[in-house]
């Protein structure tokens, strides 16, 4: 096979993929759209408040998490791959 039928064929696929995504979105929409519609809108805009209220104490709970591993791993690293001149003056070899 050459590299333009290669190309071709991934081509399709991230179109096809591309369409399918688009189709759920489109879907979704339609069903949130279809229960805000038959139901008293003030309770799902609470609940949809609820939500986003949740969500957002979550991700943040979640982002001071990452950062605080991610500094305690770079913490270790640094511990471990000290510099040499740094290892010279510990023990004191000059």
């Amino acid at each position: 096979m050459s590299a333009d039928i290669k190309r071709v064929g991934w081509r399709r696929w991230r179109e096809g993929i591309f369409a399918a995504c688009t189709a759920w979105l489109v879907l979704q929409n339609l069903v949130v759209f279809a229960v805000i519609a038959w139901s008293h809108p003030e309770n799902a805009l609470a609940a949809g408040a609820t939500l986003a209220r949740t969500a957002m104490t979550w991700s943040g709970q979640l982002v001071v998490l990452a950062v605080a591993v991610g500094l305690g791993l770079a913490l270790a690293a640094w511990l471990v791959h000290a510099p040499a001149s740094e290892h010279s003056t510990v023990r004191g070899d000059r």
